[in-house]
């Protein structure tokens, strides 16, 4: 039996899902599932759960496990939900079998600790701020004010955040410009800002079990972020995109580091250098994969069949 622990919108599992020819459960981050008895005894571990849609299932009889998002959620409430998850992460993260991906933790993956081994790697990294005072944000603004200017993004890989009375979007990348240094307060909370690197192109790479499939996006136009044109596909281009094997090893030591064998990675290339931007363990592979037609949940569905 193989597990699918996954986001609960992705049309890339369902294009592996589609692969496959044995029996799965999925459990994406919106289902609700129930914990029906967890035993541990000297002779045997047991962990039944179901849902509505599959019937009492021992997850301990799994034989390989795909992880790219998902988490556990319960009928109760949010107590009752970190309870789930603590029981059921701890339970995948041991369980000895064939897994693409992993459970990671905040700590364990984040964007300084990356950017940090990029360096370490011999990559190029866009010059960066953290912090939450103006008047330091204000200097680092000035500083590239007569070059590219600078670009706020996200520090965790929480794409949407809820405060009760609006909805927070932090997907996309943005500019930082005069009219927000002057309506931003003294303090916030603290925030990634990076030079802005202007790129001949962008790379987005994945990576399954040894294999790198690579695309670079050409933007003909300003926009900051490309993943806001991704909808209708104006003014960009797409090519499969063969990465040097210098390169290759670079990431393939990063991905070592932080115990990856399931990521994308986003690159830059300006001015005959590679720039590190990100790695991100459960990343979009669609538009990367149908737009060159790698057919990546061949090499995928085929790892959780044979590779038990």
């Amino acid at each position: 039996m193989i597990l699918i622990y996954s986001k609960d919108i992705d049309d890339f599992v369902n294009q592996v899902i589609d692969c496959l020819d044995e029996d799965f459960i999925r459990i994406a981050d919106q289902d609700k599932i129930c914990i029906d008895e967890v035993n541990i005894t000297n002779e045997e571990n047991t962990f039944y759960i179901h849902s509505p849609y599959f019937e009492e299932f021992d997850i301990d009889a799994l034989t390989s496990i795909w992880f790219n998002g998902g988490s556990a959620k319960t009928y109760g409430n949010d107590y009752e939900n970190s309870c789930y998850s603590l029981l059921i992460n701890s339970f995948l993260n041991h369980k000895q079998t064939n897994k693409i991906g992993r459970l990671i933790s905040n700590f364990e993956l984040n964007k300084f600790d990356v950017l940090k081994e990029a360096q370490v790697q011999g990559f190029k990294v866009p010059d960066t701020l953290f912090t939450g005072s103006k008047k330091k944000l204000n200097t680092f603004y000035k500083k590239y004010s007569g070059q590219n200017g600078i670009v706020c993004k996200r520090m965790t890989d929480q794409y949407f955040y809820d405060s009760g009375e609006y909805i927070f979007d932090f997907s996309l990348t943005f500019s930082i410009n005069s009219n927000i240094l002057t309506d931003i307060p003294e303090h916030f909370a603290i925030s990634l800002f990076q030079e802005k690197i202007v790129a001949d192109y962008e790379i987005r790479v994945i990576f399954i079990k040894d294999t790198f499939y690579a695309m670079s996006i050409h933007a003909f136009d300003n926009e900051i972020d490309y993943r806001s044109k991704l909808m209708s596909l104006n003014n960009i281009r797409t090519i499969p995109y063969n990465l040097p094997s210098n390169t290759k090893k670079k990431l393939e030591k990063m991905l070592k580091r932080f115990d990856l064998n399931f990521a994308s990675i986003d690159l830059m290339f300006s001015n005959n250098e590679y720039y590190f931007l990100e790695i991100n363990p459960v990343g979009q592979i669609s538009f990367v994969n149908n737009t060159c037609n790698f057919y990546i949940e061949n090499q995928l569905s085929e790892i959780l069949k044979n590779e038990k």
